[in-house]
């Protein structure tokens, strides 16, 4: 006697009478195509088929870390993210607020018509513990640089930059990255996009060089692979997608940055 129900007995009887499935059994292994010609056979064939499918998706999911439901805004001291965030908040200047302290959170309302949390981290020293923490569960990374003055801060901001890349939420996550290239507004002065990118590459290739060999602190970042080290490095040797685009806080052009975020959540 079947241990199947008698209708479900019936349904597999029919259906191994059909060349299709005859043709589907073929690609069984060679110990189930046989016990799949008879109805138990092939509803035994089929769950675990179906086992077999779970469990490599639930293998292929384990090594991924789900990314999180905010937008971290950091950078260096003055190069106006914390502008870029009460804009991005309010669109207020919040009385000229040049630079922040402590971490700054808060709600955008994108042009999307998707609201979005944003976290503004501190760009002083201290910045790097409440960096690993924010970037545990971000969804994407806004890091502004001061397009005017990057000619003479280009390695102070390549090293903040090198410490959000070698970050290991960061890295495990592969999260999104917009740098943001701020003061646009002031065309006469402001560098291009083109070659603040070249500027940070070739600095971030030498800090990828001289580091390598570090000890201490340095060495936790050393399973951190940022690109194809035989070559000179490129952000479009990164794991993470890294895009580069102008705007200006205060002249609220933001449409870049609103668009990136919207992307992330």
């Amino acid at each position: 006697m079947s241990w199947l129900p008698e209708p479900v007995h019936d349904q597999l009887q029919q259906l191994l009478e059909h060349s299709q499935l005859q043709q589907a059994i073929k690609f069984l292994p060679q110990d189930l195509q046989s016990a799949a010609q008879t109805p138990e056979g092939l509803a035994i064939a089929f769950l675990l088929t179906v086992a077999l499918g779970l469990l490599l998706l639930l293998a292929l999911g384990s090594g991924k870390k789900k990314r999180g439901s905010y937008v971290v805004i950091t950078g260096p001291v003055n190069s106006g993210k914390s502008t870029l965030f009460f804009q991005l908040r309010d669109g207020s200047e919040h009385n000229g607020v040049v630079a922040s302290m402590q971490q700054n959170e808060g709600v955008s309302s994108l042009p999307s018509g998707k609201k979005a949390r944003i976290l503004d981290i501190p760009g002083h020293h201290s910045f790097r513990t409440t960096l690993d923490k924010s970037l545990e569960g971000a969804a994407g990374v806004v890091f502004v640089v001061d397009a005017v003055e990057m000619s003479s801060r280009r390695v102070e901001e390549a090293e903040m930059l090198y410490e959000v890349l070698t970050n290991p939420s960061f890295y495990k996550q592969r999260l999104p990255l917009l740098i943001a290239c701020n003061k646009a507004d002031m065309e006469e002065e402001a560098h291009t996009v083109e070659w603040i990118r070249k500027t940070l590459e070739k600095q971030l290739h030498e800090l990828r060089s001289s580091k390598s060999v570090g000890i201490g602190k340095d060495a936790a970042t050393q399973n951190v692979v940022l690109g194809p080290t035989d070559k000179p490095f490129s952000f479009k040797g990164l794991r993470s997608k890294v895009v580069l685009a102008e705007c200006s806080a205060k002249a609220q052009q933001l449409s870049e940055v609103q668009g990136f975020i919207s992307s992330c959540v």
